[in-house]
């Protein structure tokens, strides 16, 4: 009976208050995380040209101080595994929080370019650590449902990107500085935060976690897992960064050409908000092997029509078909048994991030040789390896 009572007490409290019995509001905790990453990369985006006017900087101390917060993702990527072992994802999620808010003041209030350096690089550790953290809250959440529902956690992540995009657009046409607009973007998130942090997941007690590693290189499937993440990071990374420019070499309009990462931003985040259900009746192998080979016809209809209206279809059928694999993939790796589940997020993220930066590179090396049109090709052999590996990779024992 004392043990009964014990347990009885700790899934009644949790950190002094009373925990929500109700696992949808545990669900609505962790996607506020996902928006707030979401929410606060496109309010202090948004702002890099007044910042660049403010500090008087050229493109090119433009392009260092956006390899600030790359820096500081794949350093705390590198430490997460550990961190989340060791502290539980519900601390780190919340820690990594605060230091996305704490960075966006600080951006704002930076008095030269060192200080805004660090800020950044303060943003990008912060985002690192919170985006294994959430994810392994998301994970663990999904096995209680029993079902799928990754999908739409990284839904908000692109409804926050959406959402913070226009209200930063709002508060620039108010005339609003960088200052307030990021004090008060900060102010809002940090309240946000405070509210939803004790809906977090509890981590195990310390006695049962598994002490995790600095590195931890992937094992069995995780190893193939993260392979198909690379592929599916260096389309949907490569085609953000060069749409317009794909559009500009068909002679679109400058105004025209924006639209590319319009129509493909806007299908990724419709497909990853309802995305969960289609996972759960496709299954991961088949949801995988559609998902690439809707890439490779949007992709192939937009480089071998050449023509304009016909790539922006295939580029928002490619955010479509890209849109649930990534959460897919993340499930995959979780559900492997020879690796912890941070561990295997933390692996996948790490192989997704180093073909997120080389990614838009080489397909500029590419756009070099053989122009821009002709340099998709690649995307389209990505998206291709996406599919021939699925099968191995969805396979149920590693």
């Amino acid at each position: 009976m004392p043990a009964s009572k014990a347990s009885t007490s700790h899934h009644i409290m949790e950190d002094g208050f009373p925990a929500p019995p109700s696992t949808p509001w545990r669900r609505l905790s962790i996607a506020f995380f996902f928006a707030l990453s979401g929410l606060a990369l496109t309010n202090w985006t948004t702002r890099v040209p007044s910042l660049k006017e403010r500090f008087g900087l050229d493109d090119g101390h433009i392009g260092l101080l956006l390899f600030c917060p790359v820096v500081g993702t794949l350093t705390s990527v590198f430490l997460a595994n550990y961190l989340v072992a060791r502290f539980g994802s519900r601390r780190m999620t919340r820690l990594g929080s605060y230091f996305i808010i704490a960075s966006l003041f600080a951006v704002g209030w930076a008095q030269n370019v060192a200080m805004l350096a660090g800020a950044l690089f303060l943003y990008g550790v912060g985002t690192g650590l919170m985006n294994i953290a959430m994810n392994d809250q998301a994970a663990t959440l999904e096995r209680r449902y029993r079902r799928s529902i990754m999908a739409s956690f990284h839904g908000m992540f692109s409804l926050g990107m959406m959402i913070g995009g226009a209200f930063a657009g709002l508060l620039i046409r108010m005339g609003l500085s960088p200052q307030w607009h990021l004090t008060l973007v900060s102010l809002l998130l940090l309240a946000g935060a405070l509210s939803s942090k004790r809906l977090l997941i509890q981590p195990p007690p310390k006695t049962e976690r598994q002490h995790g590693k600095l590195f931890v290189f992937p094992r069995g499937r995780v190893w193939l897992v993260g392979a198909i993440a690379s592929a599916t990071v260096f389309v949907e990374g490569s085609l953000t960064d060069w749409a317009s420019v794909f559009l500009k070499a068909l002679e679109a309009p400058e105004s025209t050409a924006a639209l590319g990462v319009t129509c493909f931003a806007a299908a990724m985040t419709s497909g990853r908000l309802f995305g969960d259900r289609w996972i759960e009746k496709a299954g991961p192998k088949w949801a995988l092997q559609i998902g690439g080979s809707l890439s490779i016809l949007g992709l192939g209809m937009a480089v071998f029509t050449g023509q304009l209206y016909l790539s922006l279809i295939g580029f928002a059928m490619t955010g479509l078909g890209l849109s649930t694999l990534f959460p897919c993939l993340l499930s995959l790796a979780r559900s492997n048994p020879l690796m912890t589940s941070s561990a295997a997020i933390s692996s996948v993220a790490m192989m997704g991030y180093v073909a997120l930066l080389a990614g838009p590179s080489i397909l500029g090396f590419l756009a070099h040789a053989v122009g821009v049109r002709w340099a998709f090709i690649a995307l389209i052999l990505s998206s291709g390896v996406i599919v021939l590996m699925a099968s191995s990779a969805s396979r149920q024992h590693a």
